[in-house]
Protein backbone atom coordinates (compact mmCIF):
# COMPACT_ATOMS: atom_id res chain seq x y z
CA UNK A 1 0.00 0.00 0.00
CA UNK A 2 2.78 2.61 0.14
CA UNK A 3 4.38 1.98 -2.74
CA UNK A 4 1.57 2.00 -4.25
CA UNK A 5 0.79 5.51 -2.34
CA UNK A 6 4.53 6.74 -3.89
CA UNK A 7 3.73 5.92 -7.57
CA UNK A 8 0.10 7.80 -7.24
CA UNK A 9 1.87 10.91 -5.64
CA UNK A 10 4.57 11.15 -8.03
CA UNK A 11 1.75 11.24 -10.95
CA UNK A 12 1.09 14.83 -9.51
CA UNK A 13 5.02 15.53 -9.49
CA UNK A 14 5.59 14.77 -12.83
CA UNK A 15 2.75 16.51 -14.19
CA UNK A 16 3.70 19.62 -11.72
CA UNK A 17 7.02 19.22 -13.51
CA UNK A 18 6.13 18.76 -17.22
CA UNK A 19 2.85 20.45 -17.77
CA UNK A 20 1.04 23.85 -16.96
CA UNK A 21 -2.21 24.67 -15.85
CA UNK A 22 -4.74 26.26 -13.37
CA UNK A 23 -3.78 23.95 -10.34
CA UNK A 24 0.00 23.09 -11.20
CA UNK A 25 0.48 27.08 -10.99
CA UNK A 26 -1.54 27.71 -8.10
CA UNK A 27 1.11 25.46 -6.07
CA UNK A 28 4.04 27.24 -7.77
CA UNK A 29 2.55 30.53 -6.61
CA UNK A 30 2.07 29.19 -3.43
CA UNK A 31 4.59 26.73 -2.51
CA UNK A 32 7.64 27.37 -4.95
CA UNK A 33 7.94 31.00 -5.69
CA UNK A 34 11.09 31.44 -8.18
CA UNK A 35 12.33 28.16 -7.17
CA UNK A 36 12.56 25.42 -9.30
CA UNK A 37 10.32 22.17 -7.74
CA UNK A 38 13.64 20.35 -6.82
CA UNK A 39 15.05 22.50 -4.59
CA UNK A 40 11.55 22.64 -2.74
CA UNK A 41 11.22 21.63 0.92
CA UNK A 42 8.35 20.84 3.04
CA UNK A 43 7.77 23.82 5.76
CA UNK A 44 5.65 24.55 8.97
CA UNK A 45 2.11 25.16 8.03
CA UNK A 46 1.77 23.36 4.39
CA UNK A 47 -0.86 21.18 3.80
CA UNK A 48 -0.73 17.91 4.27
CA UNK A 49 -1.14 17.16 0.25
CA UNK A 50 1.90 19.26 -0.15
CA UNK A 51 3.90 17.45 2.75
CA UNK A 52 3.04 14.33 1.52
CA UNK A 53 4.23 15.24 -1.94
CA UNK A 54 7.84 16.58 -0.91
CA UNK A 55 8.31 13.06 0.86
CA UNK A 56 7.95 11.29 -2.26
CA UNK A 57 9.84 13.62 -3.97
CA UNK A 58 13.19 11.70 -3.84
CA UNK A 59 11.90 8.44 -4.66
CA UNK A 60 10.28 9.81 -7.90
CA UNK A 61 13.38 11.61 -9.12
CA UNK A 62 15.67 8.96 -8.72
CA UNK A 63 14.14 6.92 -11.67
CA UNK A 64 13.93 10.30 -13.80
CA UNK A 65 16.51 11.95 -16.61
CA UNK A 66 16.77 15.77 -17.23
CA UNK A 67 17.56 17.21 -20.74
CA UNK A 68 18.82 20.66 -20.59
CA UNK A 69 17.73 23.53 -22.01
CA UNK A 70 18.26 26.54 -20.02
CA UNK A 71 19.02 24.62 -16.91
CA UNK A 72 16.60 26.70 -14.24
CA UNK A 73 14.93 23.25 -13.32
CA UNK A 74 17.54 20.79 -12.63
CA UNK A 75 19.91 20.86 -9.19
CA UNK A 76 24.06 20.38 -10.87
CA UNK A 77 25.07 17.83 -8.35
CA UNK A 78 22.08 16.13 -7.32
CA UNK A 79 19.74 15.49 -10.31
CA UNK A 80 20.48 13.11 -13.06
CA UNK A 81 21.34 15.06 -16.22
CA UNK A 82 24.73 14.10 -17.39
CA UNK A 83 24.92 10.58 -18.65
CA UNK A 84 23.01 7.94 -15.93
CA UNK A 85 23.86 9.31 -12.40
CA UNK A 86 24.31 12.44 -10.95
CA UNK A 87 27.77 14.27 -10.20
CA UNK A 88 27.52 13.82 -6.44
CA UNK A 89 28.21 10.22 -7.16
CA UNK A 90 30.37 10.56 -10.49
CA UNK A 91 32.79 13.13 -8.28
CA UNK A 92 31.72 12.48 -4.86
CA UNK A 93 35.49 13.88 -3.62
CA UNK A 94 34.67 17.10 -5.30
CA UNK A 95 30.94 17.09 -4.56
CA UNK A 96 32.17 17.15 -0.82
CA UNK A 97 34.03 19.82 -0.50
CA UNK A 98 31.84 22.37 -3.07
CA UNK A 99 30.29 24.88 -1.10
CA UNK A 100 26.60 25.10 -2.42
CA UNK A 101 25.49 21.97 -2.83
CA UNK A 102 21.68 23.03 -4.76
CA UNK A 103 22.54 25.18 -7.13
CA UNK A 104 20.96 24.66 -10.40
CA UNK A 105 22.96 23.51 -13.58
CA UNK A 106 22.03 27.75 -14.84
CA UNK A 107 23.44 28.67 -11.44
CA UNK A 108 26.38 27.10 -12.24
CA UNK A 109 26.76 27.27 -16.03
CA UNK A 110 25.69 31.12 -16.21
CA UNK A 111 29.36 31.82 -16.59
CA UNK A 112 32.03 31.45 -18.42
CA UNK A 113 34.03 29.32 -15.52
CA UNK A 114 31.56 27.49 -13.88
CA UNK A 115 29.91 29.22 -10.93
CA UNK A 116 31.29 26.85 -8.36
CA UNK A 117 33.28 27.69 -5.17
CA UNK A 118 35.15 25.22 -2.76
CA UNK A 119 36.23 25.53 0.79
CA UNK A 120 39.61 23.52 -0.22
CA UNK A 121 42.41 24.13 -2.72
CA UNK A 122 41.84 21.57 -5.74
CA UNK A 123 44.51 19.69 -5.73
CA UNK A 124 45.99 15.92 -6.51
CA UNK A 125 43.03 13.58 -7.58
CA UNK A 126 40.28 17.05 -7.04
CA UNK A 127 42.07 18.87 -9.73
CA UNK A 128 42.08 15.60 -12.15
CA UNK A 129 38.56 15.29 -11.36
CA UNK A 130 37.80 19.17 -12.09
CA UNK A 131 39.55 19.08 -15.73
CA UNK A 132 37.37 16.10 -16.44
CA UNK A 133 34.31 17.69 -15.49
CA UNK A 134 35.08 20.98 -16.88
CA UNK A 135 35.45 19.01 -20.67
CA UNK A 136 32.67 17.83 -20.23
CA UNK A 137 30.92 20.56 -19.43
CA UNK A 138 32.23 22.77 -22.41
CA UNK A 139 29.61 21.06 -24.34
CA UNK A 140 26.60 22.27 -22.74
CA UNK A 141 25.17 24.33 -24.66
CA UNK A 142 22.04 26.84 -22.85
CA UNK A 143 18.65 28.22 -24.06
CA UNK A 144 15.78 29.71 -23.55
CA UNK A 145 13.77 26.46 -23.62
CA UNK A 146 12.41 24.63 -20.67
CA UNK A 147 14.06 22.08 -19.29
CA UNK A 148 12.74 18.64 -20.36
CA UNK A 149 11.81 15.41 -17.89
CA UNK A 150 12.41 11.92 -19.38
CA UNK A 151 10.87 8.90 -17.05
CA UNK A 152 13.81 5.62 -17.62
CA UNK A 153 11.05 3.24 -16.59
CA UNK A 154 9.54 4.01 -19.69
CA UNK A 155 10.47 3.79 -23.42
CA UNK A 156 8.40 6.43 -24.23
CA UNK A 157 9.97 8.47 -21.47
CA UNK A 158 6.38 9.28 -20.23
CA UNK A 159 5.44 8.53 -16.71
CA UNK A 160 3.03 5.85 -15.57
CA UNK A 161 1.93 5.15 -12.24
CA UNK A 162 2.50 1.07 -12.89
CA UNK A 163 6.21 1.59 -14.06
CA UNK A 164 6.77 3.38 -11.14
CA UNK A 165 5.17 1.08 -8.93
CA UNK A 166 7.19 -1.95 -10.11
CA UNK A 167 10.24 0.19 -10.29
CA UNK A 168 10.04 0.37 -6.19
CA UNK A 169 9.08 -2.92 -5.86
CA UNK A 170 12.25 -3.89 -7.47
CA UNK A 171 14.34 -1.43 -5.45
CA UNK A 172 12.69 -2.53 -2.21
CA UNK A 173 11.67 0.46 -1.20
CA UNK A 174 9.28 -0.89 1.84
CA UNK A 175 12.18 -3.29 3.39
CA UNK A 176 13.54 0.51 4.33
CA UNK A 177 11.28 0.83 7.07
CA UNK A 178 10.92 -2.61 8.07
CA UNK A 179 14.16 -2.66 8.16
CA UNK A 180 14.74 0.08 10.76
CA UNK A 181 12.06 -1.50 13.42
CA UNK A 182 13.67 -5.42 12.78
CA UNK A 183 16.93 -3.34 13.57
CA UNK A 184 18.10 -5.24 17.42
CA UNK A 185 18.69 -2.00 19.21
CA UNK A 186 16.64 -0.21 22.02
CA UNK A 187 12.96 1.40 21.15
CA UNK A 188 14.49 5.07 21.62
CA UNK A 189 17.24 4.69 18.88
CA UNK A 190 15.00 2.84 16.36
CA UNK A 191 11.99 5.37 16.84
CA UNK A 192 15.31 8.08 16.74
CA UNK A 193 17.02 6.84 13.13
CA UNK A 194 13.12 6.67 12.38
CA UNK A 195 13.14 10.37 12.63
CA UNK A 196 16.22 10.67 10.93
CA UNK A 197 14.90 8.84 7.36
CA UNK A 198 11.67 11.06 7.84
CA UNK A 199 14.10 14.48 8.24
CA UNK A 200 12.02 15.71 11.49
CA UNK A 201 14.65 15.30 13.99
CA UNK A 202 15.10 18.52 15.37
CA UNK A 203 17.91 19.80 13.78
CA UNK A 204 18.21 23.47 13.59
CA UNK A 205 16.86 24.45 10.40
CA UNK A 206 13.55 22.04 11.23
CA UNK A 207 13.62 24.17 14.39
CA UNK A 208 13.27 27.22 11.98
CA UNK A 209 10.56 25.83 10.16
CA UNK A 210 8.42 25.87 13.63
CA UNK A 211 8.94 29.94 13.65
CA UNK A 212 12.63 29.29 16.00
CA UNK A 213 14.56 32.59 15.64
CA UNK A 214 17.77 31.07 17.12
CA UNK A 215 21.42 30.75 15.14
CA UNK A 216 21.06 28.22 12.66
CA UNK A 217 24.89 27.81 12.36
CA UNK A 218 26.46 24.13 13.12
CA UNK A 219 28.02 23.82 16.47
CA UNK A 220 31.05 22.33 14.47
CA UNK A 221 31.69 24.57 11.59
CA UNK A 222 30.47 27.86 10.11
CA UNK A 223 27.66 25.53 7.88
CA UNK A 224 23.55 26.25 8.53
CA UNK A 225 22.78 22.96 10.34
CA UNK A 226 20.52 20.52 8.58
CA UNK A 227 19.92 16.75 8.70
CA UNK A 228 22.00 16.33 5.60
CA UNK A 229 25.00 18.63 6.62
CA UNK A 230 25.08 17.48 10.83
CA UNK A 231 25.18 13.58 10.39
CA UNK A 232 27.19 13.57 6.42
CA UNK A 233 28.82 16.26 5.19
CA UNK A 234 29.60 18.29 8.04
CA UNK A 235 33.39 18.16 8.39
CA UNK A 236 33.35 16.81 11.64
CA UNK A 237 30.89 14.29 10.79
CA UNK A 238 33.32 13.55 7.59
CA UNK A 239 36.23 12.57 10.01
CA UNK A 240 33.94 10.28 11.84
CA UNK A 241 32.84 8.20 8.39
CA UNK A 242 36.60 8.07 7.26
CA UNK A 243 37.44 6.46 10.45
CA UNK A 244 34.76 3.96 9.24
CA UNK A 245 36.08 3.97 6.02
CA UNK A 246 39.64 3.19 7.55
CA UNK A 247 38.93 0.01 9.08
CA UNK A 248 36.92 -1.68 6.98
CA UNK A 249 36.88 0.05 3.68
CA UNK A 250 33.23 0.88 3.72
CA UNK A 251 32.14 4.26 2.15
CA UNK A 252 30.02 7.11 3.62
CA UNK A 253 26.77 7.12 2.61
CA UNK A 254 25.68 9.53 0.85
CA UNK A 255 22.51 10.80 2.81
CA UNK A 256 19.72 9.16 5.34
CA UNK A 257 17.81 7.40 2.56
CA UNK A 258 20.93 5.51 1.16
CA UNK A 259 22.24 4.76 4.97
CA UNK A 260 19.35 2.72 5.35
CA UNK A 261 18.85 1.30 1.81
CA UNK A 262 21.51 1.23 -1.10
CA UNK A 263 24.48 2.10 0.87
CA UNK A 264 23.88 -1.78 2.28
CA UNK A 265 24.24 -3.17 -1.35
CA UNK A 266 26.69 -5.71 -1.74
CA UNK A 267 27.13 -6.63 1.72
CA UNK A 268 26.19 -9.96 2.95
CA UNK A 269 22.80 -10.30 4.56
CA UNK A 270 24.07 -11.60 7.72
CA UNK A 271 26.08 -8.50 8.38
CA UNK A 272 23.28 -5.71 6.79
CA UNK A 273 21.67 -5.78 10.61
CA UNK A 274 25.18 -4.85 11.89
CA UNK A 275 26.02 -2.21 9.44
CA UNK A 276 23.29 -0.30 9.95
CA UNK A 277 23.38 -1.05 13.93
CA UNK A 278 27.08 0.29 13.52
CA UNK A 279 25.93 3.25 11.32
CA UNK A 280 23.25 4.34 13.72
CA UNK A 281 25.27 4.06 16.94
CA UNK A 282 27.62 6.30 14.69
CA UNK A 283 24.99 9.18 14.08
CA UNK A 284 23.21 8.75 17.81
CA UNK A 285 26.45 9.78 19.24
CA UNK A 286 27.14 12.38 16.84
CA UNK A 287 23.70 13.88 17.57
CA UNK A 288 24.80 12.92 21.16
CA UNK A 289 28.07 15.27 20.88
CA UNK A 290 26.15 17.61 19.17
CA UNK A 291 23.83 18.35 21.89
CA UNK A 292 26.65 18.83 24.64
CA UNK A 293 28.23 21.37 22.82
CA UNK A 294 24.69 23.21 22.24
CA UNK A 295 22.66 22.85 25.47
CA UNK A 296 26.10 22.44 27.80
CA UNK A 297 28.73 24.16 25.96
CA UNK A 298 31.40 21.59 26.03
CA UNK A 299 34.06 21.54 23.65
CA UNK A 300 34.32 17.63 21.33
CA UNK A 301 36.20 15.98 19.02
CA UNK A 302 36.18 13.48 16.43
CA UNK A 303 37.60 10.95 19.16
CA UNK A 304 35.02 11.20 21.55
CA UNK A 305 32.26 9.94 19.12
CA UNK A 306 34.38 6.83 17.82
CA UNK A 307 34.76 6.09 21.69
CA UNK A 308 31.21 6.75 22.27
CA UNK A 309 29.91 4.74 19.14
CA UNK A 310 32.04 2.06 20.93
CA UNK A 311 30.68 1.81 23.87
CA UNK A 312 26.52 2.11 22.08
CA UNK A 313 27.72 -1.01 20.31
CA UNK A 314 29.34 -2.81 22.93
CA UNK A 315 26.06 -2.10 24.98
CA UNK A 316 23.91 -3.67 22.27
CA UNK A 317 25.91 -6.89 21.47
CA UNK A 318 23.91 -8.43 23.69
CA UNK A 319 20.82 -7.69 21.78
CA UNK A 320 22.28 -9.71 18.72
CA UNK A 321 22.45 -13.44 17.88
CA UNK A 322 25.00 -15.08 19.65
CA UNK A 323 27.14 -15.61 17.12
CA UNK A 324 27.53 -11.96 15.82
CA UNK A 325 27.81 -10.79 19.30
CA UNK A 326 31.43 -11.39 19.73
CA UNK A 327 31.96 -10.18 16.47
CA UNK A 328 30.42 -6.67 17.35
CA UNK A 329 32.71 -6.53 20.36
CA UNK A 330 35.64 -6.91 17.90
CA UNK A 331 34.25 -4.59 15.77
CA UNK A 332 33.95 -1.93 18.33
CA UNK A 333 37.54 -2.45 19.53
CA UNK A 334 38.72 -2.56 15.82
CA UNK A 335 37.38 0.78 15.38
CA UNK A 336 38.50 2.60 18.55
CA UNK A 337 42.11 1.20 17.88
CA UNK A 338 42.20 2.72 14.43
CA UNK A 339 40.67 6.05 15.13
CA UNK A 340 43.47 6.53 18.14
CA UNK A 341 46.10 5.52 15.67
CA UNK A 342 45.05 8.43 13.20
CA UNK A 343 44.49 10.48 16.33
CA UNK A 344 48.46 9.85 17.34
CA UNK A 345 49.47 9.84 13.73
CA UNK A 346 47.95 13.33 12.63
CA UNK A 347 48.93 14.80 16.32
CA UNK A 348 52.60 13.92 15.58
CA UNK A 349 52.24 16.12 12.38
CA UNK A 350 51.20 19.07 14.15
CA UNK A 351 46.90 18.75 13.31
CA UNK A 352 44.90 20.13 15.48
CA UNK A 353 41.78 18.70 16.72
CA UNK A 354 38.55 20.18 18.61
CA UNK A 355 35.83 22.21 17.37
CA UNK A 356 37.78 22.70 14.10
CA UNK A 357 38.53 19.64 12.12
CA UNK A 358 40.95 18.33 9.87
CA UNK A 359 39.85 16.64 6.53
CA UNK A 360 41.48 13.00 6.33
CA UNK A 361 40.94 12.84 2.33
CA UNK A 362 44.73 12.01 1.08
CA UNK A 363 45.97 11.30 4.31
CA UNK A 364 44.14 7.79 5.06
CA UNK A 365 46.28 5.79 2.49
CA UNK A 366 49.52 6.43 4.33
CA UNK A 367 48.14 7.04 8.36
CA UNK A 368 45.58 3.28 7.57
CA UNK A 369 48.31 1.43 5.59
CA UNK A 370 48.46 -1.19 8.30
CA UNK A 371 44.69 -1.74 8.34
CA UNK A 372 44.93 -3.26 5.06
CA UNK A 373 45.75 -6.86 6.62
CA UNK A 374 43.37 -6.21 9.35
CA UNK A 375 39.80 -5.91 7.17
CA UNK A 376 38.84 -5.76 4.02
CA UNK A 377 35.96 -3.55 2.15
CA UNK A 378 32.81 -4.47 3.55
CA UNK A 379 33.28 -7.78 4.89
CA UNK A 380 33.98 -8.33 8.86
CA UNK A 381 37.49 -9.93 9.47
CA UNK A 382 39.13 -9.01 12.79
CA UNK A 383 42.52 -8.85 14.01
CA UNK A 384 42.03 -7.57 17.53
CA UNK A 385 45.38 -8.63 19.12
CA UNK A 386 47.19 -6.64 21.36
Amino acid sequence: MELKNIALLSKWLYRLLTTDGTWQQILRNKYLGSKPLVQAQWKSGDSHFWASLMKVTRDFLRFGTFVIKDGSQVRFWEDTWLENSPLRDQYPQLYNIVRKKQDTVADVLSTQIPNLSWRRDLIGNKLVMWNNLVSRLSTIVLSQERDEFKWNLDQTGVFSVKSHYLGLINQNTPNLNKRIWKLKAPLKIKIFLWYLRRGVILTKDNLAKRNWQGNQQCCFCHENETIQHLFFDCRFARMVWASVYAAWGIPKPHNMPSMCGSWLNGISKEYKPLVLLGATALCWSVWLCRNAVVFDNKKSSFLQVIYSTTHWLRTWAILQKYTLQDKLVAASHFLAQVAKDFFARAHESGLVFGLTVISVEGYLSNSFSLCAGYAEAGKFQYDVSP
